[in-house]
């Protein structure tokens, strides 16, 4: 994650720390400084300005051969952390010690687990090194012999008093440190300690003459006692931090072993512990929302790509994955009709139903919008992502549930297995979206695996996506019109209109073809309003009571304009308002909302009518009935095609056919084609029918010419 996305807190944080920060990018050649705060800045000397974009090594000069370089740059090499000691020179030259606490950030690791980025904590410790100096000084001081010393000293007095200046000076040199200073004895007695180790210590009372672990027996065998005895039995420096828990604070501590026993110099850490652990809370927290969605907490498009490149990158023997695109099917209808805040919460609904369906080394991806992406890891052949597309589309298949309604959303799959499909993740989103394509052309509750071909198809819906603009201007769009008739009498009541596109090049373009696309493309809504004009110029030059029928798409229900598009239609045509059907598909009512209900019932109040189009293929539609009064119910031709022959589609047939007359609905059936469905839907009580045994659907130039058939006495067969 780039180190300019970091919040302003953190931001803030980081500034405001006593102690330099400096963060190095290691995936950039020379491992240059991409950000420093303002304390490192003051430290230095050097203006940010001056210090981004630079190797850390400028801060030594000349002086680049210490020791200690060699470990650091094998801590960053190796990726742990380490804490070392350099000479460092200011922008002006002069000198001062750094102490470097050197981590990585293991939140912003690489696919292969490496750290990308190395955090310094820096901190002046030259006061601590030229204390330590002095106390070597006073010890070598103490080690020389009395003769030595007599031959130096002219007299006694002499020493005693070069000794007491020697002492005066280091006491001065320890109470001027910030650090607290204790000296203790090999029996663990305080010989000395700074009034900074008296105030932060004054809890427990430490002072000259006291045994250490008397004052701390609860630390007699912890971290600090084994750290002490490290440094006095291997006579060597150890620095560590610990919490100390009789003052619950944390200490950052160093001892070093002198001929009487150990200094120790120690400092209060506590803040600068709180600060970066805010700080890394803070990156860790941006890294995660930088790679997954806000919404559904699942990964985004970014975590997919990184995982993808990787899998795809590390081909073993016969390994594949497959990569499964879904499409929702009514969410649009939710989120145009119920609001975001309902489309949101569906969503949210969809990822967590999906997360049940996958293994653990599976990936379920939100891309946006309502595009969800499922990656399926190590598969050993097509089937399995067969039937994990099986077993999705048999989880979303119920009803969700949104404030206390269901909601029914079909899904359809697109299935593309690699590496025989792509090697890249952008070759396997493309394949895998064309498949997609394929099932949503389909119809709901299908899948499809990616085949050669189907670039073809997708090319095609980017070429009418294309072509859609500037499409209704030109004129390419028109109306036909199939009749409705009574199955009692064979007379005509009314024409369903129906949308065709005359492309200029391509000729006619089915509108199973370019109505999805134009929902998707946001076209749908000017398309309706002028089918929804053209329709009632025309109707309104038949004689009556012969109506028109329009169909209303969700997008169009949801876009707040409809209410006006209808009532201006009436108006600049005269059309008689109860001579206009709308048809709404049950899409459009995906719950009993007040918004809902309100838009139907100001459409009534305008004196159309109003059908249930496509009735009996959803989940709801005994609910919408009882909720709002329709004044017609189509039955889908999906229970007309198998009459008379299937006992099923007799039973439901029946049964609509009662359910409406106890109602007082009209009931249509759409796609009858032969005299055995019309005897059919005769006998179980069906007020109109509509298909190709009445006639196919003509342009609005020949209805009269149809019309004009039936007040001659002729009713409907064949066309």
């Amino acid at each position: 994650m780039p180190l300019s996305t970091l919040p302003v807190l953190a931001l803030q944080i980081l500034d405001e720390t006593a102690d330099g920060v400096l963060v190095t990018d290691r995936s950039q050649p020379d491992d240059p400084i991409v950000y420093a705060n303002a304390a490192f800045c003051r430290m230095t000397g050097y203006p940010l300005a001056e210090v981004l974009g630079r190797n850390c090594r400028f801060l030594q000069g000349g002086d680049r051969n210490q020791p200690e370089i060699v470990v650091m740059r094998e801590a960053i090499r190796s990726g742990r952390p380490t804490v070392v000691t350099l000479r460092n020179y200011r922008q002006d030259g002069s000198l001062f010690w750094n102490e470097v606490r050197l981590a990585p950030l293991r939140a912003d690791a690489d696919v292969g687990g490496q750290p990308r980025y190395f955090v310094g904590l820096q901190r002046d410790v030259s006061d601590q090194v030229a204390a330590e100096r002095a106390l070597r000084e006073a010890a070598a001081s103490e080690k020389r012999s009395a003769e030595e010393r007599a031959i130096l000293a002219k007299d006694a007095n002499q020493a005693r008093q070069e000794a007491e200046h020697a002492t005066a000076r280091l006491a001065s040199v320890l109470e001027s440190m910030m650090d607290a200073v204790i000296v203790l004895d090999h029996d663990w007695r305080v010989t000395y300690l700074n009034e900074n180790a008296r105030r932060l210590l004054a809890r427990r009372s430490l002072q000259v003459g006291s045994n250490l672990w008397d004052v701390y027996p609860e630390e007699a065998d912890g971290i600090f006692a084994r750290h002490y005895r490290q440094a006095l039995a291997e006579q060597k420096t150890v620095s560590f931090e610990e919490f100390l828990s009789a003052l619950e604070i944390w200490l950052e501590i160093q001892a070093s072993p002198t001929p009487e026993g150990l200094s120790i110099f120690f400092r209060d850490i506590t803040e600068r512990r709180r600060v970066e652990q805010e700080w890394l809370l803070a990156h860790e927290r941006m890294a995660h929302m930088a790679r997954h969605d806000g919404l559904t907490g699942l990964p985004n498009r970014m975590s997919f790509r990184e995982r993808a490149e990787y899998l795809l990158g590390r081909w073993s023997e016969g390994a594949k994955h497959a990569l499964l695109c879904l499409d929702l099917r009514g969410f649009k209808g939710v989120n145009d009709t119920l609001g975001h805040q309902a489309g949101d919460a569906l969503l949210r609904l969809v990822a967590e139903r999906l997360q049940t369906c996958v293994r653990g080394s599976d990936m379920v991806v939100r891309l946006g919008g309502d595009e969800f992406v499922i990656l399926q890891t190590e598969i050993a052949a097509p089937a399995e992502a067969k039937e994990l597309a099986r077993r999705i589309l048999g989880t979303l298949a119920a009803p969700f549930v949104l404030d206390s309604e269901p909601v029914a959303v079909g899904a359809s799959i697109g299935i593309a297995v690699a590496p025989n499909d792509g090697r890249t993740p952008d070759d396997l989103l493309k394949a895998a979206d064309s498949a997609l394509y394929c099932a949503k052309g389909e119809g709901r509750g299908t899948y499809r695996f990616f085949a050669p071909g189907m670039d073809a198809q997708l090319q095609e819906r980017h070429f009418i996506r294309q072509a859609l603009h500037g499409a209704l201007e030109r004129g390419e769009f028109e109306l036909h019109f199939q009749p409705l008739v009574a199955l009692a009498t064979g007379g005509l009541t009314a024409f369903e209109a129906l949308m065709r596109w005359r492309h200029p090049e391509r000729g006619m373009i089915s509108p199973a073809r370019f109505i999805p696309v134009a929902e998707e493309a946001g076209a749908i809504v000017p398309l309706g309003e002028w089918a929804l004009q053209e329709a009632c110029r025309r109707a309104a030059g038949w004689p009556a009571p012969i109506s028109v029928a329009v169909n209303l798409s969700p997008l169009q229900f949801g876009s707040g304009t409809l209410i006006e598009a209808v009532r201006h239609a009436l108006d600049a045509t005269g059309l008689e308002p109860e001579r206009l059907q709308l048809e709404i598909t049950e899409s459009v009512l995906l719950l009993e909302d007040s918004a809902s209900l309100r838009t139907l019932e100001e459409l009534r109040r305008l004196g159309v009518r109003l059908a249930m189009d496509d009735f009996g293929t959803g989940y709801s539609s005994l609910s919408y009935l009882r909720s709002f009064p329709f004044d017609k119910i189509k039955l889908d031709q999906s229970f007309v095609r198998d009459l008379p022959n299937s006992a099923d589609c007799q039973a439901i047939v029946r049964a609509v056919a009662g359910l409406a007359s106890g109602l007082r609905i009209t009931t249509v059936a759409e796609g009858i084609e032969t005299e055995e469905q019309l005897e059919a839907l005769r006998a179980k009580g069906f007020d109109e029918g509509q298909g190709h045994l009445f006639g196919k659907a003509v342009l609005g130039t020949e209805v009269p010419l149809l019309i004009a058939r039936h007040q001659a006495g002729l009713v409907f067969r064949h066309g």
